[in-house]
């Protein structure tokens, strides 16, 4: 007897699951799910027991999708009397799949369904149908979208047990619609420009679902105004994640709702909206989770997307990361981060900031390190492909402080990867300094490198011998990566 065959049928089945991609859930993305069948035959010829595991299983049967007739067909009869998730993104193109599907949609509990241009033979069925234990739905539209009120009716008493809802190109004459019911906890809106929810419609969901842990806005145009909607602001006690483009929905919803416990926060800023406005909305939106997740080392993450800002605050080593990508100014944001978020009164308790600044091409005024580095308690900065910043991130390194001291005392890593003219620029100062030639700006540089616990440089200008030339002069501190 092998090892596999000392194993329970049940540690079996739950690693099946996983191997086949389906794992925990009935469908997460049907792009990685869809060929989950062709795995679970690959898996079942491995030995007779597997095979006849497989084949009895339900639970690995739980997921339909219309893309192969014969597969959707055989996980209908194999999963037998098990809760399914299905997936609909073709119909009516296969009829005798739809019309399968549709006779087990008591099993349903999870759907994600698709309606294209000619889809009229799906309204009459789907009017015949009960989803008794649906908790999960998707709806998307790439036509009919007047029909949306239609299909949420038809879902309507059957949506006591819905606890996520996501609805794509809707257009909806009404938005007061049960279906947005207190045991919602997960609730995405994407790609509705017309007939969309006022602010007052999206107020009142807010409040029909005070058990949000997920809300997702995309794409979406509000109308009405907010102003008078102030003295019924949303409270979200439970919400963890919040996604929102553009920043206008983001300045709404920060007027809008509170989010003590959000933990999770990303916005798309565009072009149309300046920095102080967005800021000022974000650091409404996070500003008492943040506070607390430093206090308490707890995680938070933000995502400013033009192109990104990410930061969080890690709970296993309480450290603050900082990651500014391809972001064409973020001078506002370092201002807003020191001011807004990181100099309080009483001031938060100082824990280690590393900040990783890459990818930022020529544009906008070149980035300053000496201004993230005014943060406080900065103790690693990574720099990768930046253009234009050689001269400042220099300047940084060979500033003094009031008392003539080097002014980044806990500052005790620095990597920098691909920035033009580093390399060179040092390899000259290197030779000054075996020639006795440096000036005092440049003998401080030397000294605050040498202060370093490591200075990483990644270029190919240094050759094998000057970079042993720069250890004699740096020492230890600085390193090479291959």
């Amino acid at each position: 007897m092998n090892e596999s065959e000392k194993l329970p049928v049940e540690l079996l089945v739950r690693i099946f699951r996983y191997a086949s991609g389906l794992g925990s859930g009935y469908y997460s993305d049907v792009e990685g799910t869809g060929h989950y069948i062709q795995r679970l035959h690959i898996m079942a010829r491995a030995c007779r027991r597997w095979l006849e595991i497989i084949k009895g299983a339900p639970e690995l049967w739980a997921f339909v999708t219309d893309r192969d007739p014969k597969k959707a067909i055989l996980a209908l009869q194999r999963s037998q009397s098990h809760p399914i998730g299905i997936v609909l993104k073709e119909i009516p193109t296969n009829k005798p799949v739809f019309t399968a599907v549709m006779d087990h949609a008591h099993r349903w509990i999870q759907a994600d369904v698709a309606f294209g241009p000619r889809d009229e033979y799906a309204w009459s069925r789907l009017e015949t149908i009960s989803v008794p234990i649906l908790q999960h739905l998707k709806l998307e539209f790439s036509s009919w979208r007047s029909k949306a009120n239609s299909v949420l009716d038809l879902f309507r008493e059957d949506s006591s047990r819905l606890t996520s809802l996501a609805l794509q190109g809707v257009a909806m004459r009404r938005w007061n619609s049960p279906i947005f019911g207190s045991r919602l906890s997960s609730l995405k809106l994407s790609s509705i420009y017309t007939s969309g929810p006022s602010r007052a419609d999206l107020l009142r969901i807010f409040h029909a679902c005070p058990k949000l842990t997920h809300l997702e806005l995309a794409h979406i145009t509000l109308s009405g105004r907010t102003s008078g909607l102030l003295g019924s602001r949303a409270h979200l006690p439970l919400l963890q994640t919040l996604l929102l483009s553009p920043s206008s929905v983001a300045i709404d919803i920060a007027e809008m709702v509170e989010t003590p416990s959000c933990m999770e926060y990303s916005v798309s800023r565009d072009p149309g909206y300046p920095y102080p406005i967005v800021l000022s909305a974000v650091t409404m939106q996070i500003q008492k989770p943040f506070e607390a997740c430093i206090v308490s080392g707890r995680s938070l993450h933000i995502h400013l997307d033009r192109s990104m800002i990410h930061i969080s605050c890690r709970s296993s080593s309480s450290d603050f990361d900082l990651r500014l990508v391809g972001f064409s100014s973020y001078e506002p944001v370092v201002e807003w981060l020191n001011t807004a978020l990181l100099i309080r009164r009483p001031p938060i308790p100082p824990i280690p900031i590393h900040i990783r600044l890459e990818y930022v091409g020529n544009v906008g005024p070149p980035p300053s390190p000496s201004d993230l580095l005014q943060l406080p308690n900065v103790r690693s900065l990574n720099i990768t492909d930046v253009h234009g910043c050689t001269n400042r991130l220099l300047a940084a390194l060979s500033a003094t402080d009031g008392s003539g001291h080097w002014p980044w005392p806990v500052l005790l890593r620095i990597t920098v990867i691909s920035v033009g003219g580093l390399s060179k620029t040092l390899l000259h100062m290197i030779k000054e300094r075996a020639g006795a030639a440096l000036g005092p700006q440049r003998r401080r540089l030397m000294g605050g490198i040498a202060m370093l616990e490591r200075f990483v440089v990644a270029d190919d200008v240094f050759t094998v011998a000057e970079f042993q030339a720069a250890r004699a002069v740096l020492g230890a501190a600085i390193s090479k990566l291959a």
